[in-house]
């Protein structure tokens, strides 16, 4: 039986177990991916867990400390993160060795797990939806609603849930070599097999990703259309976390849909086997490591963040000097507007005292 998570060879499948490559097939031997798991998956999941805590708890506690910077959409996509997070001690434990949870622990697990991976892509993907209906589509009423992002993060949680039972409807724990195993059981629905892996793979990765892709289009295409800096803004936003997505998540939708294939019996060597199973391990953990990237990039690209997070971290002297100066340079600079703007309409009052012509305004500072 297979399983969608982490312990297993990082897919869901029984293959890893059983070391079978094809049941119409002689054995597999697959003991050296194993001790290769059971060694490297525990520190990875530990090392990703440490560190996704403390950077979406930071985010976390700057969403709730400034109301300002608090966002539907980054909230909501924290929230999973961190749930998400919460569920790698469970297989970091169970790549050690066995799942010593019980029955319904493994449903429960794999449950929680499948949601906050879906909606943590899913509201990815919606931020850059937001950015985009806030941008090319502000004059269109229907798109103004405020309550539209509320709306949006229901419907994700709702699509989430119900894509996830599929998976805890079929997860289950049963005995294997003398050990108790986590891993998906479809019995004779095959079928059900090959589904949970297209789901996986267009509600996961391709469905988020040509949102992203999109908007991403639309917002470039948008801010060539105008001057002002405030313009490009969002369309750099929606281009660095296209960028970042794709290289997380492509990698491992390619080795899915590979597993698929393989599935349906379009390869059946060995070594083609065991090299999927490596694959499968090294494109996971690729993708898992969004729990830290998603935090650090939504920073990284938004100069507000940036700046409570510098103020939280400095001594509120330090700060206050920082806002301080701060302020004096705006100050200045508003002044050499304003100055500039008062000479040129000086110039321009001697060259044409004879009278105001039509047309001409007063230059605003800006």
């Amino acid at each position: 039986m297979e399983v969608v998570t982490p312990s297993e060879d990082i897919t869901y499948y029984e293959d890893y177990y059983s070391a079978v490559g094809l049941e119409e097939f002689e054995p597999c031997k697959k003991a050296h991916i194993r001790e290769f798991s059971n060694a490297f998956l525990p520190v990875f999941y530990s090392i990703t867990c440490i560190l996704s805590v403390v950077a979406n708890l930071t985010l976390l506690i700057i969403f709730i400390k400034y109301k300002t910077l608090r966002k539907v959409f980054p909230v909501n996509m924290v929230i999973s993160d961190i749930v998400f997070t919460l569920t790698l001690p469970f297989w970091a434990v169970y790549a050690s060795g066995e799942w010593i949870f019980g029955y319904d622990s493994c449903k429960a697990v794999t449950l929680v797990y499948t949601v906050s991976l879906y909606s943590s892509n899913l509201f990815f993907a919606s931020m850059g939806l937001q950015r985009f209906l806030d941008n090319v589509m502000y004059n269109i009423k229907m798109f103004r609603s405020p309550k539209r992002n509320t709306i949006m993060c229901i419907l994700v949680w709702i699509i989430s849930a119900l894509a996830a039972i599929v998976h805890a409807h079929f997860v289950e724990t049963h005995e294997f070599d003398k050990q108790n195993i986590c891993t998906y059981h479809f019995g004779d629905k095959a079928a059900w097999k090959i589904y949970v892996r297209f789901q996986m793979n267009f509600l996961g990765f391709v469905i988020p990703f040509l949102v992203l892709l999109f908007c991403s289009i639309r917002l470039q295409c948008f801010a060539s259309e105008r001057t002002t800096l405030q313009r490009h803004v969002p369309a750099k936003f929606e281009a660095g976390f296209t960028i970042v997505f794709f290289l997380l998540w492509f990698p491992y939708g390619v080795v899915i849909f590979l597993h698929t294939l393989q599935d349906l019996h379009v390869f059946h060597a060995c070594t083609i086997n065991i090299h999927f199973d490596v694959a499968i391990q090294v494109t996971e953990c690729i993708a898992f490591l969004h729990v830290i990237v998603n935090p650090l990039l939504y920073v990284f690209l938004n100069k507000k963040i940036r700046r409570r997070l510098k103020g939280i971290c400095s001594t509120p002297r330090e700060y206050l000097l920082e806002e301080s100066n701060s302020s004096s340079v705006a100050l200045s600079q508003n002044g050499a507007f304003e100055l500039s703007s008062v000479h040129r309409f000086q110039a321009r009052d001697r060259n044409n005292s004879w009278a105001e012509r039509p047309g001409i305004i007063i230059p605003e500072a800006t």
